[in-house]
């Protein structure tokens, strides 16, 4: 059977392209020298982006100041480096989408509602565990309080008050209640330095289009 190539491909093979053809004709001694310059630019750029994501120290600051210096140079360099990131990154995009199957319910969840459970979607085929598992729990407290017509009114339920509710109210049942507590849990481990993994946080996303399914289903 016929393989297609991708975009991503024809793309990630153009960069490589691009790549090679600044070494064609140089010396071993020239490439050796362009090596180091790369090297050099991928430490630059990693502190650049490690200094925009962490807390970091005051060994940053003469960095900090040669980018003031040159900010569209180290624009272009961060362009590069996004850009060649995202392209390596779409394969794991694409899997992890095609490995969610559709999800459907009798009636459509709130704007609100389906805003975090979209959000939890996208940080999962992003590849981003903390943040999917942290939204799934979001995602589940603002159903089942839209169903127990909380939502928008700044009422503060603790999680077992807010199960306890909706399993009185009808919105849930026992089951789902442990599929729900299962799904809190997780964001609390995650909360409180127990970092997930890509698996697990399939895992919780399940449950939750689970419970949102049963919640929906009327």
């Amino acid at each position: 059977m016929e393989r297609y190539q991708t975009i991503s491909q024809v793309v990630g093979g153009y960069l490589d392209e691009l790549e090679a053809s600044a070494e064609e004709g140089r010396t071993l001694e020239e490439l050796e020298e362009l090596k180091i310059v790369r090297q050099g630019v991928d430490l630059v750029v990693d502190a650049v982006i490690t200094s925009r994501e962490t807390l970091t120290d005051d060994s940053f600051g003469p960095i900090e100041r040669a980018i003031a210096r040159n900010r569209e140079a180290v624009s272009v360099l961060l362009d590069a480096r996004y850009t060649r990131d995202a392209i390596k990154a779409v394969p794991g995009y694409v899997s992890r989408t095609m490995q969610l199957s559709r999800i459907e319910g009798s009636r459509i969840p709130s704007k609100v509602t389906n805003v975090y459970l979209r959000e939890a979607a996208r940080t999962y085929v992003f590849g981003l565990p903390q943040a999917t598992i942290a939204l799934c729990r979001a995602a589940m407290e603002q159903a089942l309080k839209e169903e127990l017509g909380h939502q928008g009114k700044q009422i503060f339920l603790d999680m077992n008050d807010l199960l306890d509710e909706s399993e009185g109210a009808g919105v849930i049942d026992f089951v789902v209640r442990k599929m729900a507590r299962k799904i809190a849990s997780e964001a609390d481990a995650v909360l409180h330095e127990k970092p997930a993994d890509l698996t697990k946080a399939y895992e919780v996303l399940v449950l939750l289009r689970g419970v949102l399914q049963h919640v929906y289903a009327e």
